[in-house]
Parts: structure tokens; sequence; C-alpha cells
């Protein structure tokens, strides 16, 4: 018999958030989202996130057995030009609901970070670290105020069709310039090991039901190149690619250094959660199909 749990999810009206919690709450679980914009009400709950004060009270009210923090920064170039926010974003927020684990201790976190913390040639294990840009380095930062409090921190990249109003997918981005054939190029020398969002809420609800304290890559197996990534949506969908050029990262002038390979080796979740083994990335291409059945073409 599946057990239902108080869960909160911090930075839940993200785009991540916006698919997980519907899921979860799918599954009878009383999922709180926390957010600095949500609509009040079932369960959604407007927090400032930056004050003890705000995210206290309302962990207070709820008493979450389980709390997954989505709060993120992710525009790699705004945290470079401004350190201080990314900090306090990816990090101050952490360090919040560390402390009040602290006070609770029968309330597990679970951190989800990022795939660029890595920048070697993958699949890469939870230790070969190497940190290109400062939004790697606050939300590695952040991994290690979660960890203080034990908690499960789960390295991730993830596609699908967004549910977020005002943000895409790097899925969402494809398949819109595939199917209205917009001229577009794509990385042939960026690899990563993205997993579906269908994939990461169920690989999540594992982790819920069974909290395991520690650092986790959780990826598709066998990553690919964005432009491979690309070429291959194009396939599954029938898009014609002739308006798709592969270019190389290492010849762009980006004013933010990337990481070039962010693929990972998963195999301690798979251990851990997933004795089958996580799917492939062509397979989770594959999987999102249904999403986007319905598209105009």
């Amino acid at each position: 018999m599946t057990v239902s749990l108080n869960i909160c999810v911090v930075g839940g009206s993200g785009m991540l958030g916006s698919y997980l919690i519907p899921y979860l709450r799918g599954l009878g679980h009383r999922v709180f989202c926390f957010s600095r914009k949500c609509r009040v009400g079932d369960d959604n709950v407007l927090v400032n996130t930056d004050s003890d004060r705000s995210l206290g009270n309302a962990l207070d009210t709820c008493q979450p057995s389980i709390i997954l923090n989505l709060a993120a920064l992710t525009d790699v170039d705004l945290c470079e030009r401004d350190p201080h926010q990314a900090y306090l974003c990816n990090v101050g927020v952490v360090e919040r609901l560390s402390r009040w684990v602290t006070k609770n201790s029968s309330c597990h976190l679970v951190q989800v970070s990022t795939d660029h913390n890595y920048d070697q040639e993958g699949p890469q294990s939870e230790l070969d670290i190497k940190i290109k840009n400062y939004y790697g380095f606050s939300k590695y930062a952040g991994e290690l105020a979660a960890m203080s409090v034990g908690a499960t921190v789960l390295r991730t990249n993830f596609f699908g069709k967004s549910l977020c109003t005002g943000r895409q997918s790097f899925s969402d981005w494809s398949y819109n310039a595939l199917a209205r054939r917009d001229k577009i190029s794509v990385f042939e020398d960026i690899f990563f090991s993205p997993l579906s969002m269908l994939s990461l809420s169920e690989c999540i609800e594992r982790v819920i039901y069974n909290p395991i304290p520690g650092v986790f890559n959780l990826g598709s197996r066998k990553g690919l190149s964005k432009a491979d990534f690309v070429f291959k949506l194009a396939h599954v969908f029938d898009f014609e690619t002739d308006n798709v050029s592969k270019v190389l990262y290492r010849d762009q002038n980006f004013s933010t250094p990337r990481p070039s390979d962010m693929r990972m080796d998963s195999t301690r979740f798979e251990l851990a959660y997933y004795p089958g083994g996580l799917p492939t990335l062509e397979k989770e291409i594959n999987l999102i199909v249904g999403e986007y059945s319905n598209e105009g073409r």
C-alpha cells in the first residue's frame, strides 16, 4: 500500500515543479507548492524564500516530512554577472531550509542540483567535479549546505514539454524550431545526459519513499551531443533538418564559459533506486512523443 506523504516543493512554480507537483498529487500525496509568485490556495503558498521568518513560518504550518528544493537561479549569464544574487538563490535558500530541518529532524531534504558541476570526458562519477562558471559554483555550494543535514542531492538535467508559462525546455525549443523550419545552429561538441520530466518525476518518487543521504547523479545512459539530440528528435517527428546546422561550441565567443561534457555516470543511483537501469537518452526522446502529439504542424 502506498503511503501518503506531506511534501513541500520549494520553487514549485518553475518548469520542473509545474510537472512534478501534479504528478505527486496524482499519487495521493499532499503537496504544498512554495513560491514567490504562485496563486494562493489549493496548497499553494506564497513565500519569501529570502526570509528565515517567512520560510520558517510556512514550513511550521505545513509540517512536511519531505522538502523538495527546486528553487534556483539557472540563468548562467546572470549568475556570472551577479554572483550575489546567484548566492542568495542557489545557496541562501538551501541554508534556510537546512536550518529548519535541523530543528525538525523528522523531515528529509531532497536538493535538486545540476550537471553543470562536470566538464571532463563522460560519463562522470559524483567525484569528478570540474566547475566552469559561477552558476555551477553556487549550485555546488548549495549541495554542501544541504549535505550538512544529511540531504539527498540529485544532480540532474531534464527536458520534455513545459507546463510552465513563459518557460521552455530544450526539447520545446528544438521541437518548435524544427516545426517552423527556423534556421538554427546546434552544438556537436556539447554533451549531456538528461532525463524526461516524466522519468525524473518517477525517480524522485522512489527517493521520497526511501530517502538516502548522499549525492547521486541522475541522468540517462549513453548521453548525446546537443546536436544529435535535435536530429534524433527531428527523426522521431519526421521533420526535415536542412534548416539545422552543426557548429562547434569552442568556436563561439560566449561571455560566460560553459561545460562541454556533462554526461553523468548514474550507477550509484541505479544501485540504490533503479536496479533495472535508467533508460538511454534515445529512449527518453521517444518517451516524450505523446507530450507533443497535439501540437500544430
